[in-house]
This record gives structure tokens, sequence and C-alpha cells, in this order.
């Protein structure tokens, strides 16, 4: 600033200044504060010489405050303000909402011996992977086991029997061929003898001979029925036998694979508290086996949402600590009834678990999403509100007189829709590559000067 500035700021505070004292001691006739205000003896007021004096005061007063107020351009002008502006782009508005619901494994059984006996072994331990199949609990298996051999050793008998009782009926059923030959035989040797001894080349008794022959093996052929007939039936016995030995041995051999238990499926061990002596009775509960590769979510949704649900429908599993999505999954089953109670609809939906971080009966927070929008999304740290009004800075340049550029905040009204996460769906007032003020807003009023800097734009949700 100039001497000749700082004159003219001078002389116009102490000429105001004077010209305050004059008039009031003009209104008042209050001497005794002009006198005290200024060290040399004044004129009356009353005189005429005093009064164009006060109008020369007055005059150069005001000519000293307008000289005051005619300051050069921009020498006063406001400091820029240090702001982060960030640049809008086209996003997705998601319809949402959000619900709690329980997670189920797919399978999930409980371990229970099909017989009693003590405790030998315990194969696995709690939290462990097993395999379909894989024994877990082995129960005192010593007796079974002699058991087994007991009746596999009567099978083995048994077949013995049934075995020779097939060979008797092999034998029984050749007896009984042979004799048929015999038979076949003996009928033709007699109608060759009656055809001589009717002609005369035979006496009587050849053909007596002949007949006796015939009914000797025909005799022998009965017998040899009967005999193949017993034979069967002795079969029959033995392979029953064989049969109920067999039977047995199935039994035992089933007893012995039920003091093994074994996983009915894949999947990770719950708490086994199973040690080795104690005794079990059948169907008590040793443990569970769940599956947790793959999870069901159970939401009981409103009734209110009915006619949105679809099959397909995308939903996503949230974390309890930052609310981001976990897993995403889609609508799998809707229950076609309606919980009377509460009013609301069973749906399910299907996410894997192959790091299995879910857990079986766990409560988690879901967001079924009904559906999305292509929309612009503006930051609500960028928006204010007066008087019931949405306002945000906008960046522009804004042209001097002297033809430089000067970036400024422009506030301008928006109309805003709900939020979602971190910002506000637009719909009115923004357009796609807008830079808006993120920072020190407070700070900032329209057309004040600020210094951006750049900011990452938001990820499109």
């Amino acid at each position: 600033m100039t001497l000749i500035a700082v004159f003219l700021r001078l002389l116009c505070f102490y000429g105001c200044r004077v010209f305050a004292v004059l008039c009031f001691t003009m209104v008042t006739g209050d001497r005794c504060l002009l006198r005290s205000t200024f060290s040399y003896p004044m004129p009356s007021v009353n005189s005429s010489r005093t009064r164009q004096a006060l109008g020369a005061a007055l005059t150069l007063s005001l000519v000293v405050s307008a000289c005051g107020r005619s300051q050069p351009p921009g020498a006063m002008e406001p400091q820029a303000v240090p702001v982060r502006v960030q640049e809008l782009q086209p996003g997705t508005f998601e319809e949402s909402s959000d619900f709690v619901g329980s997670l189920q494994a797919e399978q999930r059984v409980e371990l229970k011996p099909e017989v009693a006996g003590r405790v030998t072994q315990v194969l696995i331990s709690s939290g462990s992977a097993v395999s379909q199949g894989q024994p877990v609990v082995q129960l005192s298996p010593d007796q079974t086991q002699s058991e087994v051999s007991a009746s596999q050793s009567a099978a083995q008998a048994a077949g013995f029997g049934r075995d020779a009782a097939q060979a008797q009926v092999d034998a029984a059923q050749a007896q009984v061929a042979r004799t048929q030959a015999d038979v076949e035989l003996a009928q033709v040797e007699f109608r060759r003898t009656e055809r001589l001894v009717a002609a005369g080349a035979l006496s009587r008794q050849d053909l007596d001979n002949a007949q006796n022959q015939l009914t000797v093996a025909q005799a022998a052929q009965r017998q040899a029925v009967d005999s193949a007939r017993a034979a069967q039936a002795q079969q029959q016995q033995a392979l029953s036998t064989f049969n109920q030995t067999q039977a047995q041995v199935n039994v035992s051999q089933a007893d012995l694979g039920f003091r093994q238990v074994v996983a009915p499926v894949a999947g990770i061990v719950g708490d086994i508290s199973l040690k080795v002596g104690d005794f079990v009775d059948v169907g008590d509960t040793l443990g569970t086996i769940t599956q947790n590769s793959e999870l069901f979510l159970r939401i009981q949704v409103p009734t209110t949402r009915a006619s949105q649900l679809r099959l397909g429908t995308p939903v996503e599993l949230l974390s309890a600590d930052t609310g981001e999505p976990l897993a995403t999954g889609s609508l799998s089953f809707i229950s076609p009834e309606v919980d009377g109670a509460g009013q609301s609809i069973l749906v399910k939906a299907r996410f894997p678990n192959e790091a299995a971080n879910l857990r079986d009966g766990q409560f988690v927070r879901a967001r079924l999403i009904w559906s999305t929008t292509a929309t612009l999304l503006v930051p609500t740290v960028a928006v204010t509100r007066i008087a019931g009004q949405s306002f945000v800075f906008v960046a522009a340049d804004e042209t001097q007189e002297d033809g430089q550029t000067l970036r400024v905040a422009s506030q301008r009204p928006v109309q805003l829709g709900q939020i979602q996460g971190g910002n506000y769906r637009v719909i009115d007032g923004l357009q796609p590559g807008d830079e808006v003020v993120v920072t020190n807003i407070l700070q900032l009023q329209d057309g004040r000067p600020i210094n951006a800097e750049a900011q990452a734009s938001a990820a499109p949700l």
C-alpha cells in the first residue's frame, strides 16, 4: 500500500471523528465536549463563520470517506479456500431391504450307535474334518467278532450239507434216467416178443418173460423217481439251513459294523465329549457332523414385499462390523405358505462357504436387492441444507474483468433421493462430470474463490 493510501485512510478516520463531534456540539450546544476534544479555543457555533467551517468539515469528511472506499479492485478480495472436489460419475442405485436371517447347513447329522457297547477308541477330535464312511468311534468288538466267527463256521457246515444234498439229487436224477432207459428197452422187447409169439416163432413162455422184465424195469423207475424226490427234499432243507446260517453271518457282521460308528456324511465334527471306557446305549447322541461347504440363509420377509419376491433375486450377506458384503447369492426357495403369527414369508438363499467363515445356526445381516437403477450419486458430505432445501457447491470457472479465470464455488440447489452407503441419489440439479466440493463446505459462500484439489471419485455402487 502506498503512502498516499495510508494518508487517505488516516484523514478519513480523523475527519469522521471531527465531523461527529462538531455535529453533536451544534445540536446540543455543549462546547465542553468540543473543548475536551481539541486543545485550542473554539469559536462560537452561532457565528456564520463557524457554520461555514462546519460545512467545509462535513464536505471534507464525505470526500475522504468516499476516497477511502474507492480502493483498487481486488485489494480486499477474500482469500481462496483450499478444498477437495470430486467429479461425479454415473453409478447404480439399488432399491434394497435389510433383514436378519439365520444360516442353516446343507447337512447336519447326529452320530448315534446302532448297538450298545463300551467305547474302546475315539478316532476323531472335535472340529476335525471327516470324509463319508470314515470310522469315528469304536465300541467293544471282541465278543461280536467271536459271534461272527461261530456263525461263519455254521454257515460253512451248512454249505457242505447243501453241496452234499445237491450231489444226492444229481445221483438220484441220473438213476431215474437209467431206469427210464431200462423201461423203454423192456417195452420194445415186449412188443417184439408179442409179435413173434403171434406168428408162432416164439412160445408163450417167452412172452411172459418179456412181460416180467418190463414190470421190473417200471418198478425200478418208480423207485428211482421216489429217491430223486427225497433227494430234492433233502436239498431244499440243506439250502434253507445254509440260508439261515448265512443270514446269521450277515447279522453278526452287521453287529460288528455297528460296533464301529462311521461318519454318514463328509463335514466338520462338532463337540465330542466321549472318553475311552464310556458306555453308550442304542440311540445315544455321540456328536454331530455338519457339512458347512454350502449354507442356506433363512429370512422371514414381510407379506408387504410378497409381490417383489422372485426366484433369483440377489441377496448379500453383510459384515456385522463394516456392513460390507461378505458373500453374494440368490433366492432359491420361496415358501408357498405365510407364517400366520408374523405375517411373513420364508425365503432361502444358497451361499458357498469354502473358507468356512460362516457357521451353521449363525444369525447374520442380509440385504435383498429388489431392483437396480442407473443414476448419479453425490457424496453426503457435499450436501448442506438451508430451510429444508438441499445445496451443493460446484467448482466453476469465473472470468474476471482483467480476462483471467478464477476458480469459485457455485452454490447450486439440488433434489435428492434416498441414501445408499455414503451417497445420495441425485434426482435433479447435477450432471455427470460436475465437480462438487467435499471439504471445508462451512467456509464457503456462493462465488467464494477456492483452491480445488481433485479427489478420486467414489466407486459406483
